[in-house]
């Protein structure tokens, strides 16, 4: 036997030892990942199971099972929201069931912080501090956004990468610490993209629309559910062109940019809620699920390591 062929054969026998025997079920995640940034998770299996879930940050997140990875695969898009999720060690739990048996598989992944900008904005006075006449109006309006944020359902209608909503370029990222008119305010909660009125605004994700109306700060509103506690949501439009209960397709257009709402020009703000947690949207739409679960951990649950 050559040299070269004795390599070859010492460094495939490694990589069998370390792949999951046929038949064996697996788990996928991050180890570490960064405050305010979107993370994939997996459940997959040679075999078939059933009523995956996902619990993180204090919310279930119900999965769907669909053909992949050789076998069946249930995807998940995570994240935090950098307002609310300090740094540290946070819980992760799988569930599934497979043969009639309930498997609850718990890790942790740790999340690590991350610096972002800040900037600062003026805007009518009004937009800081409404007027008392408008309370009511305020907190029906966050209530409606706040319950269609935690819409949670199984059939997955998402896939990566999704489409870019404008052809813009982005005038403010996620995670700034937005100042106006000299007052901090909560860390910018999605991603505004440049968009003279009138902008036609396409759906990223395929989805059912949950949420349509004209609001006090975020002007024309949508959101849209697009399965797995994946939402999307589109402010300060000028024209809205869907209605509540409607199914979408990727890439449809929703209605227009505008400049309504608190806001000091026109724009488009997207942002990304995954399990009730706002996330960074932005480098999403350069990549795909599989890339994300690339060099992640992946952890045997059913099967045996395959031996040399």
């Amino acid at each position: 036997m050559s040299k070269n062929t004795f390599s070859y054969c010492l460094l495939l026998l490694c990589v069998l030892w370390t792949l999951p025997a046929l038949g064996s079920t697996s788990v996928t995640f991050p180890e570490t990942w960064d405050v305010g940034q979107v993370f994939a998770a997996a459940i997959s299996s040679h075999s078939t199971f059933e009523a995956p879930s996902i619990a993180w940050l204090e919310r279930a997140v119900s999965l769907d099972v669909e053909p992949g990875r050789e076998g069946h695969v249930a995807y998940a898009l995570l994240g935090s929201h950098v307002r609310d999720v300090k740094p540290g060690l946070y819980p992760l739990e799988f569930s599934f069931t497979q043969d009639g048996e309930r498997f609850v598989v718990k890790s942790t992944v740790r999340l690590k912080e991350r610096k972002y900008s800040e900037e600062h904005l003026k805007v009518e006075s009004k937009m800081v501090n409404p007027p008392k006449s408008e309370t009511t109006r305020i907190q029906k309006e966050a209530r409606l956004a706040a319950a269609a944020r935690r819409t949670m359902t199984v059939k997955r209608l998402w896939t990566t990468p999704p489409e870019r909503p404008v052809v813009g370029v982005v005038t403010s990222r996620y995670g700034f610490r937005r100042v106006y008119n000299g007052v901090p305010r909560n860390p910018h909660a999605g991603t505004d993209f440049r968009a003279p009125t009138g902008t036609p605004i396409k759906a990223p994700f395929a989805g059912k629309v949950v949420l349509t109306g004209f609001h006090y700060y975020s002007g024309g509103s949508v959101i849209i559910d697009s399965g797995n506690g994946v939402i999307s949501l589109f402010f300060h439009m000028s024209e809205v062109s869907v209605k509540e209960g409607e199914e979408i397709s990727k890439g449809q257009i929703v209605g227009k940019s505008g400049a309504t709402g608190r806001v000091t020009g026109p724009h488009l703000h997207y942002a990304l809620s995954l399990a009730g947690q706002y996330c960074d949207p932005e480098p999403l739409f350069s990549t795909s699920i599989t890339q994300l679960l690339q060099n992640m951990k992946t952890t045997v649950i059913r099967g045996e390591e395959r031996t040399p």
